[in-house]
């Protein structure tokens, strides 16, 4: 319990998922989820029973505690997906199938970002949403070192260049930045 209140303090879900015009109904992925499913479990309350929420990652263990927490919540509308998100085709899904995509905390990370905005175009839907939220360049008392993460510059760079157009910047935690980029085509 301990983690999930430091993990909102760092990110709040609530904001982020706001950023991203999330509604009932959307089908909704995050990418690289993590074992905690800081944004899966809030989107899925959002969505309704109508809108499905796919926790996206490469870590088999990660899906099971997401499943598990899911049965737990009573929530039917999660579905544990593994893929790994930085290899084409390698999200098993139709192509245009998301309405929002959450990239959050990945970059600074990813070896193959080209790969990763790409499969982000791929699955999201055009006139989609994908936030992309990551840690800021200034030194934190937690995160990666600060040479290792992204600018929010690069971040628009990359995105722009796989077919996206950057809608706003925002600020999503003290230690962190976020931007909100439409699909063009």
């Amino acid at each position: 319990m301990i983690q999930q209140t430091v993990n909102t303090q760092l990110l709040d879900p609530s904001l982020i998922l706001k950023e991203g015009e999330i509604k009932e109904g959307d089908t909704v992925a995050d990418f690289g989820c993590g074992a905690v499913g800081h944004f899966i479990f809030p989107a899925a309350r959002l969505v309704g029973a109508d809108g499905r929420v796919f926790a996206v990652d490469i870590q088999k263990n990660v899906l099971s505690s997401i499943q598990s927490r899911a049965r737990l919540d009573n929530l039917h509308n999660v579905d544990p997906l593994w893929a790994d998100i930085e290899r084409p085709n390698g999200v098993r899904v139709a192509d245009q199938t998301f309405d929002l995509v959450l990239v959050v905390n990945n970059l600074f990370m990813v070896k193959h970002a080209d790969d990763l905005a790409e499969e982000t175009r791929r699955t999201c839907k055009i006139d989609g949403t994908v936030v992309v939220a990551d840690w800021s360049q200034v030194a934190s008392p937690l995160g990666p070192a600060p040479r290792e993460r992204v600018s929010p510059a690069m971040a628009e760079s990359l995105f722009v260049k796989h077919g996206f157009s950057l809608d706003h910047a925002f600020v999503p935690g003290p230690y962190h930045w976020g931007l909100v980029f439409r699909r063009t085509s």
